[in-house]
């Protein structure tokens, strides 16, 4: 018994702490923590849910302007710094009309870690809190004015503490938002009041002042008189009559416009014409300047316009060659959406071959792209701007002719991945509608919502808080399956998907200075130099320069240029890949190239130790150093030929494999004439002439004399000359083609207007 009594009792102390816990949990008011910035609920009042009152003193942190007047269209940075050595963990941050309070104008664009976009009402990123609760010391942004407002803007932010302590509604100074931001000329503002009876209208009439005797720059100054103190009749009756208004008669046409039952304009004026003799009287009257007349009344202005005429689109088989400049695709890029092009820097111009604009649209991102193909259209999104890895949206055309919207996902350089759809409204592929997937005259048109957040291929692909490059390209289609692209561009700096204007390309510069570079070197240096050194030994004899001979000293100049730009376009292309190409299984241009680097490296050292020209050893560097040579050129040119195969140089074709191709044979019969020439001119001279760069070394045991011993030119001398301006001039017009090639390759529309390469179907 005394058992069971302790058990009971033991329950009901158990059961009354219970009942205790709950009693004390149910006081508790119910709080919400939002650590990843304010709620869009927010959006309105900027008042947290905290379930606190904000206070009234001053805020923990200051908001700075880098400018009080801004043009539409461009942006000012702003910061939020803690005040002294306090801090602030977080914030929310809108800019309003001044006229009204209650409209987010404007965009904004943040960097880091430290602010996330809020989208409020119909803007776009109009508004941007914290990302993080960490206590912060400043936080930095900038704000981007909308290109269709002018007027005045103030910043409203809240600034939070702590959980319990926050400001809610802070503004800052006007900000000026306007085309023409300039003092405004002073006017002279004339008074009126309107009554049933009277009107009163003060005005003051302008009067010309005599010019002093010796000022010359007295022809546009003007006296302010009133009006009362001029003779009326002797003004109607002056040279200046024209320019003389009556008001007791003006008001008398204005009670009779009043009385007619035709609506009419609030403010009108008749403004006399001079008559011929009145004209040369003011031609004639050079001491006085016109009279001016300020009042109430607004002369009427006629301005005349001409329009300029619009040019002339490119049109190819009846198909257009870039977009319309007016086509609306362009409308909002620099105020509501974010827009990318192909060539780079099209969007400026609006003159593009593939063009892609995207905008977050409520929960989703809105995309839309079109672009000149017969195959199709595609853009990405990259991490590490290089291929592989890549979340892809194309718009191919089927083998049937219709458009189709696909996901795709880059496996490395070996191709793209079809994402299959999947079932419901929220497909696999992250795309939530397809809008658009048309074609029309050549040119392919599509348009999607995307999901902010998707899982692709094991990868968490976030659009409103991750940042992207943005890729696009075009190709051809075999049987739905996407060939390799003939054209693309990659955008510069990463970007939030959210952040609008137009999207900038990524620089290209050390591409194109490696091709030019490599170019430079074997096409041009390496061959003038090898020639020089083969057929010109017995050339200018007769002058030395710092105890060498001719040959020599353009032979050298002209392989340490090789030398030279050979590394340094090396050491470029390695810093523009970041480390190795992909391209060694698919390619063998890298390959290729670091062998003739290598080969060109050596090449200096072995010719510093060479041996004397007597020395039993010369003909086995003789050998050495032609093999080499000519080795590294052979592979140097070849090596060119297959970079054309490589997306990165964007080469047209096959424009650039004929000209090497023309380079090549061009060289190899100018070695062979020069072959020639060396044989008749060796056959001119004694019976033993002079020897052949490759014959053997020794005779009787001893050595042939070196073409550096040998003092005077053999026969043909003159002819060898010609042959050599002709071929310095031709590899110099070949090089520069390949170079304007490299350059500007990337728009083909701009050869194709100076007629260096012809006009193309895409």
């Amino acid at each position: 018994m005394m058992r069971l009594a302790v058990s009971k009792e033991s329950k009901m102390l158990t059961f009354h702490k219970l009942v205790v816990t709950v009693g004390i949990l149910s006081l508790i008011d119910r709080t919400s923590s939002f650590s990843m910035g304010a709620p869009d609920s927010a959006c309105s009042a900027m008042m947290p849910g905290h379930s606190h009152p904000s206070q009234s003193g001053s805020p923990p942190a200051n908001f700075t302007l880098t400018s009080n007047t801004v043009l539409p269209g461009e942006m000012i940075g702003l910061e939020l710094v803690a005040t002294g050595n306090s801090q602030f963990k977080g914030f929310i941050i809108q800019a309003r009309s001044v006229e009204q309070k209650d409209r987010q104008i404007g965009s904004f664009v943040v960097s880091g870690d430290d602010a996330s976009y809020m989208t409020c009402g119909r803007g776009i990123h109009n508004s941007i809190t914290h990302r993080k609760s960490n206590g912060k010391s400043s936080m930095k942004a900038q704000w981007l004015a909308p290109t269709d407002f002018e007027g005045e803007v103030v910043f409203r932010y809240t600034c939070l503490k702590e959980y319990q302590t926050f400001w809610v509604g802070l503004e800052t100074a006007p900000v000026r938002i306007s085309r023409s931001i300039r003092e405004e000329p002073s006017e002279v503002k004339s008074e009126s009041s309107d009554s049933d009876d009277k009107k009163v209208i003060t005005e003051d009439i302008l009067e010309p002042s005599i010019k002093a005797d010796g000022e010359l720059n007295n022809v546009n100054s003007i006296e302010i008189v009133n009006k009362d103190d001029i003779d009326k009749d002797a003004a109607k009756n002056s040279e200046f009559e024209f320019a003389f208004i009556d008001k007791e008669k003006e008001e008398e046409k204005v009670r009779a416009k009043k009385e007619d039952d035709i609506p009419q304009p609030a403010q009108s004026a008749v403004i006399p014409q001079p008559s011929s003799s009145t004209e040369e009287k003011i031609e004639e009257e050079e001491s006085f300047t016109p009279i001016y007349i300020s009042s109430t009344t607004t002369l009427r202005t006629t301005t005349t316009t001409t329009e300029e005429p619009k040019e002339p689109l490119p049109f190819i088989n009846g198909i257009l060659q870039h977009t319309d400049p007016e086509d609306p695709i362009f409308v909002g890029c620099n105020s509501t959406k974010a827009c990318f092009g192909l060539p780079a820097g099209c969007v400026q111009s609006q003159k593009c071959e593939l063009i892609v604009t995207y905008r977050p649209d409520r929960l989703d991102y809105h995309f839309e792209m079109k672009g000149l193909s017969n195959g199709y259209i595609a853009m990405g999104l990259s991490r590490d701007e290089r291929m592989g890895d890549d979340l892809t949206t194309s718009c191919i055309i089927q083998s049937n002719g219709a458009v189709d919207i696909i996901t795709g996902f880059n496996v490395g350089y070996n191709g793209n991945k079809n994402i299959p759809r999947g079932s419901g409204k929220q497909g696999q592929d992250g795309i939530v509608k397809r809008i658009d997937y048309s074609r029309k005259d050549g040119w392919i048109s599509c348009s999607w919502h995307r999901k902010a957040k998707a899982i692709i291929e094991e990868q968490n692909w976030d659009l409103e808080k991750d940042l992207y490059h943005v890729m696009l390209a075009q190709g051809s289609v075999d049987d739905g399956i996407l060939k390799k692209h003939r054209s693309k561009v990659i955008s510069g700096n990463p970007r939030g998907l959210g952040e609008v204007g137009p999207v900038k390309a990524k620089s290209r510069l050390f591409i194109l200075l490696h091709g030019s570079f490599m170019i430079g070197a074997w096409v041009c240096a390496a061959s003038l130099g090898i020639m020089i050194a083969r057929y010109y030994k017995q050339t200018w004899t007769a002058s030395r320069c710092c105890n060498l001979d001719q040959w020599f000293i353009w032979h050298r100049t002209f392989m340490m240029l090789t030398w030279g730009l050979t590394i340094a376009g090396f050491v470029l292309i390695l810093l523009e890949l970041n480390g190795l190409s992909k391209t060694f299984d698919t390619n063998p241009h890298a390959l290729l190239g670091f062998i003739t680097v290598g080969l060109c490296f050596i090449q200096p050292f072995l010719a510093l130790i060479r041996c004397s020209p007597n020395h039993r050893y010369r003909g086995w560097f003789n050998w050495a150093h032609w093999l080499i040579g000519n080795s590294a050129q052979i592979l140097g040119i070849v090596c060119i030929f297959y970079a054309v195969d490589l997306s990165k140089a964007q080469l047209p074709r096959p424009e650039t494999d004929w000209l090497l191709v023309g380079f090549v044979a061009f060289h190899f019969i100018t070695h062979l004439l020069m072959s020639c020439v060396t044989c008749v001119s060796e056959s001119q001279s004694n019976k033993s002439g002079y020897p052949l760069a490759m014959r053997p070394m020794t005779r009787n045991g001893h050595a042939y004399p070196d073409y550096e011993e040998l003092k005077r030119d053999a026969p043909g001398s003159s002819v060898r000359i010609f042959v050599l301006i002709v071929y310095m001039l031709v590899n110099v017009i070949v090089t520069a083609a390949l170079i304007l090639l490299v350059v500007m390759a990337p728009t083909r529309s701009t050869l194709e207007e100076f007629g260096i390469l012809p006009s193309v179907q895409a």
